[in-house]
């Protein structure tokens, strides 16, 4: 039984889109990728877990179960908004650079626990690779589709987990499945000292 992490950069898709057509003509958006999921990776792995792997704008992270998980998440959220911060204040002499994430970036963290099976598969560019299956990688993936700007979802088993449960995540909420699929209920966790000052985007503010 592990904590399942997942990190993703909000409206990446718009993102792209705006950088192809914008100041920078697309150019350096992998970089900036990196550098806004560097953060978290450095995060999840000073707390005891491993990225086991990256989905375009988004990591999936597996943290052993115990205190490191309220750790990772805080650590993450405070990268955030470090580049955040950053972003914002060099934009204030240079708006041309970064164009398309005016103010820096935001992102989501879900989290969820569960039981998880492992295999391996292998291609000739990649090598060996074990995907990692179970019901919590689903379950974090779409509690990401609710809420706004910077946030921390929590499925419902890892809400009630003592080292999350401790911190009075609010909730519960629910967002619609997919077709077919019952709804899903989530709960959000706050870290009301982190946020930016002067922010050039509400929305993408505070977490929690």
């Amino acid at each position: 039984m592990i904590d399942v992490v997942i990190v993703d950069i909000n409206n990446f898709a718009g993102m792209v889109r705006d950088a192809i057509t914008g100041f920078s003509g697309g150019q350096l958006i992998a970089q900036f990728t990196r550098d806004a999921l560097g953060g978290a990776i450095a995060a999840i792995e000073s707390n005891e877990g491993e990225v086991v792997g990256i989905m375009g704008d988004a990591i999936f992270a597996v943290v052993p179960e115990g205190p490191h998980i309220f750790g990772a998440c805080v650590t993450m959220a405070e990268s955030v908004d470090r580049s955040c911060e950053y972003l914002s204040n060099h934009q204030r002499e240079f708006p041309q650079d970064w164009d398309y994430a005016p103010g820096g970036f935001s992102a989501k963290i879900c989290v969820e626990f569960g039981w998880m099976d492992i295999s391996n598969i292998t291609t000739r560019h990649l090598g060996r690779q074990n995907p990692l299956i179970g019901p919590a990688i689903n379950y974090a993936s779409r509690i990401g589709r609710a809420g706004a700007g910077n946030r921390c979802h929590l499925g419902p088993v890892a809400a009630h987990k003592p080292e999350l449960s401790q911190y009075s995540p609010k909730g519960p909420y629910t967002v619609a499945g997919k077709e077919g699929e019952e709804n899903y209920s989530y709960y959000e966790l706050s870290f009301s000292d982190i946020g930016r000052e002067d922010p050039r985007t509400p929305d993408d503010t505070y977490w929690g």
